[in-house]
């Protein structure tokens, strides 16, 4: 049995910006996981495979094909859809295998989640989409013996978020393979679509080769002031913001353009300073990007920051701490740097105005440099 566990994530930066082609944004990997395990069988066109995941129950769901994609072959009450990430991940393997010249492999999947709260199963928005991606494509790699490196491994599983939902930005899939604080850039996935969909097009050129405006690292922590996390007590709600925030505001359809390039330089900066150790600096453009999505999101009658983010965000103020919300917003999580002397204050700060502190933690990586296992 191989076992991969995978963090969840948080976006420091760069919300929205980052996704339009070449939008930048920073993320930190924290320490809640997801855990794949993989138990190999046999081999061949005929193998069976199988997965176990608390969203489809204790029965094992058995998974068939239908040419070269993967299909549940029971569907009952939205099985398939419970399960695309999965059923996509294991067909683009599967298919990566096969031009790599390896015989299709059987095998059980028992995917578990530590993203939510155990008690309510409430969600934190710790991106539980981009881990079960990155578990399964990380689990059957090793179970084929692929010899990836980190940055192929993390185009393939990008290919797999991205053919689930072509919107989305592929933050949380970087995030949540390399882990640490991670600046991201997004490659653009009109032109991988369109690569992609030619006829006869094989993936191992696009897991092989670097993608052109794309890029993925691990940069160094602030070491003075320390990530807090709270939660606004609702989820998100975030769809149609991107629409609603692409379309123009305040009559300007050049507005949402702008907001795209003040929020890149602003990761810019804060990656910069997060390299050079400038904690002052840090400080400084993370309060910027909150400042740039709450003044775009007010000009296009979006409500990014809740008016429980807003608690939160003024709390972590009042003692002379920076903080934001994170993600879409609309709910869900949000962030501060606080210096280590305060954070107990502003926890207890949190709880008396009805946001739920996070025990989070950075996630460190244990692995070689470059290696993302």
């Amino acid at each position: 049995m191989i076992s991969v566990e995978v963090p969840g994530k948080l976006y420091v930066a760069g919300e929205y910006a980052v996704l339009e082609p070449g939008g930048a944004a920073v993320l930190v990997a924290v320490d809640r996981y997801l855990t794949v395990e993989v138990t190999p069988g046999e081999r061949g066109p005929a193998a069976r495979r199988s997965v176990t995941t608390a969203r489809t129950g204790p029965r094992p769901v058995e998974l068939g094909r239908s040419g070269t994609k993967s299909i549940v072959v029971e569907e009952n009450l939205g099985t398939a859809a419970a399960l695309r990430h999965v059923l996509t991940a294991v067909e683009l393997v599967e298919r990566y295998a096969r031009e790599q010249g390896y015989e299709v492999l059987g095998f059980h999947l028992d995917i578990r989640s530590a993203l939510d709260d155990a008690g309510t199963g409430r969600k934190f928005g710790l991106g539980s989409s981009g881990a079960v991606t990155v578990g399964v494509v990380r689990a059957l790699a090793r179970a084929y013996d692929f010899e990836l490196p980190g940055d192929a491994l993390l185009r393939l599983a990008l290919l797999t978020a991205f053919t689930v939902d072509p919107r989305c930005s592929g933050g949380d899939v970087a995030a949540s393979m390399i882990g640490g604080w991670v600046a991201y850039r997004a490659p653009d996935r009109d032109r991988l679509a369109r690569e992609f969909a030619l006829p006869g097009a094989r993936i191992s050129p696009l897991v092989d080769r670097p993608w052109p405006g794309m890029s993925a690292r691990r940069v160094p922590a602030p070491q003075g002031v320390r990530l807090a996390v709270g939660w606004s007590g609702t989820p998100a709600v975030s769809s149609g913001l991107v629409e609603l925030l692409r379309r123009g505001v305040a009559g300007d359809t050049n507005a949402y353009a702008r907001f795209v390039a003040a929020s890149n330089t602003c990761v810019a900066t804060l990656v910069s300073a997060l390299e050079s150790g400038d904690d002052a600096s840090v400080v400084t453009a993370v309060a910027a990007a909150g400042a740039l999505l709450r003044a775009v999101s007010a000009l296009a009658g979006v409500v990014v920051e809740t008016a429980e983010l807003a608690t939160l965000r003024r709390s972590a103020e009042a003692l002379g701490a920076v903080a934001k919300s994170s993600g879409a917003g609309g709910g869900d999580c949000g962030i501060a740097l606080v210096v280590p002397a305060m954070a107990g204050q502003l926890r207890q700060r949190w709880r008396d105005t009805g946001i739920v502190p996070l025990e989070l933690q950075v996630h460190q990586p244990f692995s070689a440099k470059g290696q993302y296992r």
